[in-house]
C-alpha cells in the first residue's frame, strides 16, 4: 500500500491575497521622495552604500532608495530582486555579512557580479499581516551587521509601511469624500442643523434650495421658519417630533410640506439626530432634507426603501446590545417609525406558558393618563382573557393582523372598542415572533393617523419582527443560562451551608435565606417530630423588613392547618406540589382560623411550590415557596432546584437528628463511668466534667475518687488517647483497673501505678493514657487539718495548690511515662504537706491545650484566673476556671477535681 501523499508548502511569494495586499500599495504609491528619504536616512544610519525600498507583488518595484543607479526607482529590481523574493518568502530580516560566502546567495547574479557582498534586508509587514515589499542596505564589500542594526533597520521598516498604509488611507479618504459629495449633490440631499441651546437654525446650499432659496441660511429662529417655510398644517407635527427627539428617542423623523419662495409646496423627509457635548447634555441636532415631490409616489417607495434599509440596520445593531426584552418594544418602534407608527408593544411567551406585554413609553404613560394605573416596569403579566385581543390571539396562534380601520379590529376583538378609544388607534398591525418554527410571542404596531399596508410596509414589518425574534430568542437564552447558572450555584451554597460546622438550626436558617428570592418571594421549612407533630424550622421573606411578620404567621400556621393544608399533604405524600394559584376555597380548608388567613393575604401570595424534605426514603418534613402576583408561577427548572434543595435538607435533618441522639447516648455513658465523688471528712471534693463539642461528645478523660480502708482517700485523674469511643471504652477500663488495683492493695501512688501500667500491658496492650493518682495521708505531727498529699504522675500535668492566702503553686517533678508505653519503668511518690484552707485542682490537657495557644500559654492562663478566683468556694473555682479557659468549639474534653481542706 503506498504511504500518504504529502503537498508542498504554497509558496508565499505566489499567495493571492499577498500579491493584492502589495499592490494595492504601490498603485496609491504617491512618489518616491518619501521613500527615497526613508531610504537614506537607513544608508546613513548603517553606513552603507546603498539602500531601496521595493514593493513586491508578481515581481519586485523599487519605489524608493538610496544611491541607486539613475532610472532604477519605479522600476523593477533586475539584480536584487532575488534577495528580495528571499526575504519576502522567509518573512523575516535577511543578514548577509559576505554574500560570495553564504551558500544561499552566493549563486545569484547580484552577488557574482559583485554588485552585492553584504546585504541587511528587513520585509514590510502590512497592515492586514501579509509581506509586501523589503527595506534594504547593501555595499560592495563584505561586513558584519549587528543586532542593533537589525533592531533598527525593521524599525525603519515599520515607518516604510506607516507612510504606505496612510498613502493608501489618504487616497480611500478623498475618493470616499468625493463619493459623499458627488451623492448629496447627485441625491439633492440638504444638511441642516439646529442649536438646541439657542434655538437657531442653518442650512446649507442644497436644503436652501429645497425651500426655493438660492443661499445657504444662518442662524434663523426655529419659529421664523416653521412661520415662512413650512407648511402650516404641518407646525404641529414638526414641533411633536422636534420635542420627542429633544426629550426621549434624540431622534427626528418626519415627513412634511416645504412652502417655496415662489408659493409652491414640496414635500420633504427629514431626518436628524441629536448631538451631545463631552458632559453628555444635548447641544444640536444635525439633520437632512430630501425633496420627495416629483413623482411622489415612486419616489416615496424608493426613499422608503432606502429609509427601511437602514431602519433594519440600525435596529438590528441595537437589538444585538439589547440586555433586556423591556427594551425591545422602544428599539423596534424607531424602525416603525419611518412608517410612521407611534407605538408599539410586545408580547412574549414565558416559559411556562403565560404571556407577558412590554409596552413603549407612550402607550405606558397612556394607561397611566387613562386609567390611573402604574404598569410593572418588568411588563405586564396576561391572563386568558388577552388571547381576546390582537397581542394575545397573535402569540397564542401565530396569525398575523393587518388593520387599516380601527371598526375592523373592534367587528373581529369587540373588546378592541375600549382600547381604540383610549389610545386613538387608527391601524394596527400584529405580527407574529418565531424562530425556527417555535412561536415566541408577537409584536404589534400601532398608527394613531390613517395607514394603509402596501407591500413595502409589510416587508418592513416583517423584517422587523425577525430582528425582535431572534432577539427575543437570544435574550430568553441567555436568561434560561442565568437562571441554570444561579440554580447551580444556590445547590453550592446550599451544600456549603449544610455542610458546615454550625448547628443545624443556623444551618436550615441560613439555607432558607438563600433560596429567597432565587426560588421565590418568601418560604417556610417545617418538620415533623418523632411523634408526628408539625413544628416550624425556619422561615425568610426576600424583604427583610417582614421577616417578623412571616415568622409570625409560620408559627400560627403550623398551630392551626388541617390535613389539607400542603406542608401535612406533601409530608403525608412524600411528592412535590406545585400550585401555580392559590384560591381562597383552598385556603380556607388549609387554615380554617380566619386571623392566620388574613396574616397570609398580608404577606401576599399568588402561587407556590412546597417540596418533601426526604432522607433514607422518609420524608420529615417540607420546604414551602411562594410568589406574589408580580412574580408568576414557579418553572419546572425552578422547582427541580427545590426539590434538590430539599433532599439535601433532609439528609441534614436527619443526619442531625442522628448525631443528636448519639450525642445523649454518649453523654449518658460518659456520665454514667464518671461517678459522684464521696464524702471525705473536714474537705470539700467537687468534681467537672465537659465534653467536647466535636464528634460524638465523647472522650477519654476521667476523675475518680474513693476511699481505702485504711482510712485515706485516693485521688485519680487522667487521659486516655484518643477523642471518640475507642477512647471512652479504654477509659473506663484503666479507671476500672486502678480503682480495683489502688482498694485491693491499698498500695503507694507510685506502685498503683506501676500495677496498673503492667495490668494495661496484658489486657489492653494498644491503649496510652496519662494519670495522676493522689492519696490523702494524715501522719502523726501535722497541724490540725493539715494532710499529706502523697502523688505519682505518669505523664499527666502537674496538680496545682492555692494555699489560704491565695497564692498558686505548681507541684512539679521530674516527668515520668505514659501508661501503656513501658510497663517496666521505675515510678516513683512526691510528698506535699497541704495546709488548712488549700485548695488542691487536679485536671486534664483539654483545659490548657488548644490549637491556637500552646501548653505553657495556657497554663500560665490557667494560674492567673486560679490567682483572680481563690477566695470563691470550689464550685465557683471550677466554673470560674471552665469559663474562662474552655470554649464552646473545644477539640477536648476537660475533667476537674478540686479539693479543698477545712
Amino acid at each position: 500500500m503506498a504511504g500518504p501523499a504529502f503537498l508542498p508548502e504554497p509558496d508565499p511569494l505566489l499567495d493571492p491575497h499577498r500579491i493584492a495586499a502589495a499592490r494595492r500599495l504601490l498603485v496609491e504609491v504617491p512618489g518616491p521622495a518619501a521613500f527615497d528619504r526613508l531610504s537614506g536616512l537607513a544608508a546613513r544610519l548603517l553606513g552603507a552604500g546603498h539602500a531601496k525600498v521595493t514593493l513586491f507583488t508578481d515581481g519586485d518595484t523599487v519605489v524608493g532608495g538610496h544611491g541607486l543607479p539613475p532610472g532604477v526607482v519605479g522600476g523593477p529590481a533586475l539584480l536584487t530582486g532575488a534577495l528580495s523574493a528571499i526575504t519576502v518568502r522567509q518573512a523575516r530580516p535577511l543578514v548577509v555579512t559576505d554574500a560570495a560566502a553564504d551558500l544561499r546567495v552566493a549563486a545569484l547574479p547580484a552577488v557574482t557580479s559583485g554588485q552585492v557582498a553584504a546585504y541587511l534586508g528587513a520585509p514590510l509587514v502590512s497592515a492586514s499581516g501579509l509581506v509586501v515589499g523589503v527595506l534594504a542596505v547593501y555595499d560592495e564589500s563584505p561586513r558584519s551587521w549587528t543586532d542593533d542594526d537589525g533592531a533598527l533597520l525593521e524599525q525603519l521598516s515599520a515607518s516604510v509601511v506607516a507612510e504606505l498604509e496612510l498613502s493608501a488611507s489618504r487616497s480611500a479618504i478623498g475618493a470616499s469624500a468625493a463619493r459623499l459629495t458627488i451623492a448629496l449633490e447627485a441625491s439633492g440631499i440638504g444638511i441642516w442643523e439646529r442649536d438646541l441651546r439657542t434655538g437657531a437654525v442653518s442650512w446649507d446650499e442644497r436644503c436652501a434650495a429645497v425651500f426655493g432659496l438660492d443661499r445657504a441660511l444662518a442662524d434663523t429662529d426655529l419659529d421664523d421658519v416653521l412661520g415662512s417655510r413650512v407648511h402650516p398644517d404641518d407646525h404641529a407635527a414638526v414641533r411633536a417630533a422636534m420635542a420627542r427627539a429633544d426629550t426621549e428617542t434624540g431622534e427626528y423623523s418626519l415627513e412634511s410640506r416645504a412652502l417655496r419662495a415662489d408659493g409652491s409646496v414640496r414635500w420633504t423627509v427629514s431626518r436628524g439626530r441629536v448631538v451631545r457635548d463631552v458632559r453628555g447634555e444635548p447641544v444640536r441636532m444635525i439633520g437632512t432634507i430630501l425633496d420627495v415631490t416629483e413623482a411622489r409616489e415612486q419616489s416615496q417607495r424608493r426613499m422608503a426603501a432606502v429609509q427601511r434599509a437602514a431602519a433594519i440596520a440600525e435596529v438590528a445593531a441595537e437589538m444585538v446590545n439589547a440586555a433586556a426584552i423591556t427594551e425591545l418594544a422602544e428599539i423596534a418602534l424607531r424602525g416603525a417609525a419611518v412608517l410612521g407608527a407611534s407605538a408599539s408593544g410586545l408580547t412574549v411567551v414565558e416559559g411556562d406558558g403565560t404571556l407577558r406585554l412590554h409596552l413603549t413609553r407612550r402607550l405606558v404613560d397612556s394607561v397611566a393618563s387613562a386609567a390611573d394605573v402604574r404598569l410593572p416596569a418588568e411588563g405586564v403579566v396576561l391572563g386568558p382573557e388577552d388571547d381576546e385581543l390582537p397581542h394575545g390571539h397573535v402569540a397564542r396562534t401565530g396569525e398575523r393582523l393587518l388593520f387599516v380601520d380601527p371598526r375592523q379590529a373592534e367587528e373581529r376583538f369587540p373588546r378592541m372598542a375600549e382600547v381604540n378609544a383610549g389610545l386613538g388607534t387608527r391601524a394596527m398591525a400584529a405580527l407574529p415572533l418565531r424562530v425556527e418554527g417555535r412561536l415566541l410571542g408577537s409584536y404589534v404596531v400601532v398608527w394613531d393617523t390613517d395607514h394603509q399596508f402596501a407591500d413595502e410596509d409589510v416587508e418592513l414589518l416583517e423584517g422587523l419582527t425577525a430582528q425582535i425574534a431572534l432577539s427575543v430568542s437570544r435574550l430568553r437564552a441567555d436568561a434560561e443560562r442565568d437562571a441554570a447558572n444561579q440554580r447551580l450555584q444556590l445547590l453550592a451554597d446550599v451544600g456549603r451551608v449544610l455542610s458546615g460546622d454550625v448547628d443545624i438550626t443556623s444551618q436550615v436558617t441560613e439555607l432558607t435565606q438563600l433560596v429567597v428570592p432565587t426560588l421565590g418571594d418568601w418560604c417556610w421549612l417545617v418538620v415533623t417530630d418523632e411523634h408526628g407533630r408539625m413544628e416550624e424550622l425556619a422561615s425568610a421573606h426576600r424583604d427583610p423588613d417582614r421577616a417578623g411578620q412571616l415568622a409570625e404567621y409560620v408559627g400560627a400556621m403550623v398551630r392551626v392547618m388541617t390535613d389539607d393544608a400542603t406542608a401535612r399533604i406533601v409530608t403525608r405524600t412524600g411528592r412535590p406540589l406545585v400550585l401555580p394559584h392559590i384560591g381562597d376555597e383552598r385556603i380556607r380548608r388549609a387554615l380554617p382560623d380566619e386571623e392566620v388567613r388574613q396574616a397570609l393575604g398580608r404577606l401576599g401570595i399568588e402561587g407556590g411550590a412546597v417540596v418533601p424534605l426526604v432522607a433514607r426514603g422518609r420524608t420529615i418534613g417540607a420546604l414551602g415557596l411562594f410568589n406574589g402576583p408580580e412574580r408568576g408561577p414557579h418553572t419546572a427548572d425552578e422547582v427541580d432546584a427545590a426539590v434538590e434543595v430539599g433532599r439535601r435538607a433532609g439528609l441534614a435533618l436527619h443526619s442531625a437528628r442522628l448525631y443528636a441522639q448519639q450525642r445523649d447516648l454518649a453523654d449518658a455513658l460518659q456520665h454514667s463511668m464518671l461517678t459522684a465523688p464521696p464524702e471525705v471528712p473536714g474537705c470539700r471534693l467537687v468534681v467537672r466534667y465537659v465534653p467536647a463539642a466535636a464528634g460524638a461528645e465523647i472522650g477519654g478523660d476521667w476523675y475518680d475518687a474513693f476511699p481505702q480502708e485504711d482510712g485515706t482517700t485516693v485521688l485519680a485523674i487522667g487521659d486516655v488517647v484518643g477523642h471518640d469511643r475507642h477512647a471512652a471504652a479504654a477509659m473506663g477500663q484503666v479507671r476500672g483497673l486502678l480503682r480495683g488495683i489502688s482498694h485491693s492493695s491499698g498500695a503507694p501512688p507510685a506502685e498503683v501505678l506501676t500495677r496498673l501500667d503492667r495490668a494495661m500491658a496484658g489486657l489492653a496492650p494498644e491503649v496510652m493514657a496519662t494519670a495522676l493518682v493522689a492519696r490523702l495521708e494524715h501522719p502523726a505531727g501535722l497541724e490540725p487539718g493539715a494532710v499529706l498529699l502523697r502523688w505519682s504522675n505518669a505523664g499527666h500535668p502537674p496538680p496545682l495548690v492555692i494555699s489560704p492566702g491565695g497564692a498558686v503553686r505548681m507541684l512539679t517533678t521530674d516527668p515520668e511515662l505514659l501508661l501503656g508505653v513501658d510497663a517496666g519503668v521505675v515510678r516513683s511518690d512526691s510528698c506535699a504537706v497541704l495546709t488548712a484552707g488549700s485548695t488542691l485542682l487536679l485536671y486534664t490537657d483539654g483545659l490548657i491545650e488548644r490549637r491556637d495557644r500552646d501548653l505553657d500559654a495556657g497554663t500560665a492562663e490557667l494560674l492567673a484566673v486560679l490567682r483572680e478566683a481563690a477566695d470563691l468556694p470550689p464550685e465557683e473555682l471550677c466554673d470560674r476556671v471552665l469559663g474562662r479557659l474552655f470554649l464552646p468549639d473545644a477539640e477536648d474534653d476537660v475533667a476537674l477535681l478540686a479539693l479543698r481542706l477545712g
